[in-house]
């Protein structure tokens, strides 16, 4: 089984498509707008793992720094 929670969802996505391993993501929103909302770095924050499928969870790095 492969840990990718705390990793950027490209580092997650490159490691499972080496692996050869189905995923899907879903990319949550903050509910109103947050200044400093960095669309382009996304980490996940939650993995499932179901009948041999990832189920990634991935969020927007939040902050002024840029990634």
């Amino acid at each position: 089984m492969i840990d990718v929670v705390a990793k950027s969802l490209y580092v997650a996505e490159k490691q499972l498509n080496e692996a050869q391993i189905q995923y899907t993501v879903i990319v949550t929103r903050p509910t109103r707008h947050i200044a400093g909302l960095s669309e382009d770095c996304f980490y996940v924050i939650r993995q499932q793992f179901h009948d041999g499928v990832y189920h990634l969870v991935a969020a927007a790095k939040m902050g002024r720094e840029k990634c």
